[in-house]
């Protein structure tokens, strides 16, 4: 039985292992206090006994040295039938400890006869007709666990629990679902506020496409007295599977509200729990109502109770992850901060903290927040580089550490990451594909070509999925800068191919043919497939803008580079430059300038700009004519 503790045999012996032997140890303890608040019987000795009404049979006594001086007819008094009471229980305790032990030394056979000898002795025992029951039907001998469900059921004649594995056994094991829901609806007339007598049904219900009844079923379920917030968020849920689709949207803006209604109720009837107060969180996360998931978890959070539930495992991170999704990043930023303080042990935690900075850093380089944005990577990079600390066995934690080191141009420290990433990790193919993009930043272009040679051989053998359009770019890309250009060719053709709704490949493509001045109309469509897809990409605008200087149409080429400097963001230096060189060639020299500067600002040790700022100064003040535009390498183009 899905989504229920009744499908688990393993929470059934846990179950039984503590009620089931306190319900045992319970009796006899009972029943003595019983006999010790009575006041003792008395008797005569030597004085004949009452006659024994009809019928009555004579009882010997096994030990004569403590029998009256005479034998009695007389019936067992009430102290007799209770120590004979408590010597069944007793009886029945030691089987069913028997049985747990076979069943701890997989024994099966014998930990099912000691259970079922423990039952005969206590037939109201329901948990452990139950556990008897699902043996018997992993088995394949539902006949007898049925059996052992009947006659529970007789004996406690007002539990539903029975009357429920009766409805399961019948249901999954015999394919009878008329008779499962027979017994599914007996256990719920027995009690209303029984959840998994509403699941059954709704399970056989649903199952068997009847849409009305399990509407039936949930109205009938909401008009439940159970003050039990557990309750209400079970029944919340089958309200959630009936009425949101699988993206979280419900399908009516009445039908949300009524199922987010349970789960509020849940929330009020529980305000200190903070397990249930986790769980009213997570459904309004998954209903996409991320802010109202909000104060949730922080009273989750704040009521800091000691649980093994996994509702409370991340809650923090929840919590972070719905006030980042919900604008306010900087107050999630805080709360992980507090809770990585606060010594957690969890690697994810970091690893979130680590992703938030990230995201923030590159917002402030956008704005041009340059020395805030240094500072938010290092706390980012600090915090993923934790993450290893806590858990070096995650792949994904050093993966995160190396593509930080790449982004802060830290390239050798890159690649030193993703060797130690893939020696740890030799059966990991993302570990190989990580090594080859480190090495090609880094320009190690030899070694990253065997690398990404491994990562083909590795993903062609049982990784077909790593074998994707990103694969094939980041690899043609690599070609490139190797110098092997028509292997770079054939790659970037291969991911456009794979997909061609992607734009990076077109414009790699089309800018690497551009540059070299080849193929420059197949380029130029290439660039114009790239900006289909994304038509305000600055760096689509740029190789438009380039190709036409190519071909040179300046006026026209000057439009669209004008056009990538106002939509690059960050600012980028090659745009510049290339605003400048096009400048250059309609004869404008101080605005020629003008942008070089700019380049030179961004990129300080190129070599081409600085003789191009020097070429234009000099003309500037002797009017001597300044150098043609040259080429240079596009950092912005690579991967």
């Amino acid at each position: 039985m899905s989504r229920s503790a009744l499908s688990s045999a393993k929470q059934i012996g846990t179950l039984l292992s503590y009620s089931f032997l306190l319900a045992l140890l319970a009796a006899p303890a009972q029943a003595a206090a019983d006999r010790a608040s009575r006041p003792a019987k008395a008797h005569t000795t030597g004085k004949a006994s009452p006659s024994p009404e009809p019928g009555a049979r004579a009882v010997r006594s096994e030990h004569p040295e403590f029998a009256d001086t005479e034998a009695t007819n007389d019936p067992a008094t009430t102290d007799l039938a209770l120590a004979h009471e408590a010597d069944r229980r007793a009886e029945a305790l030691a089987a069913f400890s028997v049985g747990l032990l076979a069943e701890d030394n997989s024994d099966t056979e014998e930990a099912l006869a000691n259970y079922q000898k423990a039952f005969d002795l206590d037939s109201t025992n329901v948990e452990l007709a139950v556990k008897i029951a699902y043996m018997d039907a992993q088995k394949n001998d539902a006949p007898s666990g049925i059996q052992v469900l009947k006659d529970a059921a007789k004996a406690a004649p007002k539990e539903p629990l029975p009357l429920i594995y009766l409805s399961q056994i019948y249901a999954k094991y015999l394919k009878k679902n008329d008779s499962a829901l027979k017994y599914a609806e007996q256990a719920l007339a027995l009690d209303p506020n029984f959840y998994p007598s509403y699941l059954a049904i709704f399970e056989l219900q649903a199952a068997a496409g009847q849409t009305d009844k399990v509407v039936q079923l949930l109205q009938r379920a909401v008009k439940s007295t159970s003050s039990d917030a557990q309750f209400w968020l079970q029944i919340g849920g089958l309200y959630a599977q009936t009425y949101l689709k699988e993206d979280g949207s419900a399908a009516s803006p009445d039908a949300l509200r009524q199922t987010s209604s349970l789960f509020l109720k849940a929330a009020g009837l529980a305000p200190g729990d903070a397990v249930v107060q986790a769980k009213v969180g997570n459904y309004f996360v998954d209903s996409r109502q991320i802010k109202e998931a909000i104060p949730y978890y922080l009273t989750a959070l704040r009521l800091k109770q000691d649980s093994e539930d996994p509702a409370l495992s991340n809650v923090g991170e929840k919590l972070a992850r719905a006030l980042n999704e919900t604008g306010q990043r900087d107050k999630a930023i805080e709360v992980l901060e507090q809770i990585t303080q606060a010594d957690s042990l969890r690697f994810e935690t970091f690893e979130l903290l680590g992703e938030l900075y990230k995201d923030k850093a590159e917002e402030e380089q956008a704005r041009g927040e340059v020395v805030q944005a240094k500072s938010d990577e290092d706390k980012a990079l600090g915090n993923y580089k934790h993450s290893i600390l806590i858990d070096a066995s995650e792949p994904r934690n050093h993966i995160h550490v190396a593509e930080m080191q790449m982004r802060m141009q830290r390239y050798d420290e890159a690649v030193e990451t993703a060797k130690s990433a893939r020696s740890r990790f030799p059966d990991n193919p993302e570990t190989v594909y990580l090594l080859a993009i480190t090495l090609s930043q880094a320009k190690k272009h030899a070694e990253a070509m065997v690398a990404f040679g491994e990562a083909l051989n590795e993903f062609e053998n049982g990784h077909d999925d790593l074998l994707n359009a990103q694969f094939y770019f980041s690899y043609g890309a690599a070609a490139e800068q190797a110098g092997f250009v028509d292997k770079a060719v054939e790659l970037l053709r291969k991911s456009i191919e794979i997909d061609p709704a992607v734009g990076e490949a077109y414009n790699y493509l089309g800018y690497m043919w551009v540059e070299r001045g080849e193929h420059l109309d197949e380029a130029g469509e290439m660039i114009r497939k790239a900006l289909e897809v994304d038509p305000d990409n600055g760096a689509y605008l740029d190789s438009f803008g380039w190709y036409y200087f190519q071909k040179g149409e300046y006026e026209t080429a000057l439009q669209q580079l004008l056009k990538a400097a106002e939509n690059i963001k960050p600012e980028d230096a090659v745009v510049f430059e290339h605003i400048g060189d096009t400048y250059q060639k309609l004869g404008k020299a101080a605005q020629a300038l003008q942008y070089w500067e700019k380049a030179l600002a961004l990129d300080q040790s190129n070599k081409q700009i600085v003789a191009k700022v020097d070429s234009a100064k000099q003309k500037v003040s002797s009017n001597t004519p300044a150098p043609t535009a040259g080429k240079i390498e596009s950092a912005r183009s690579k991967p």
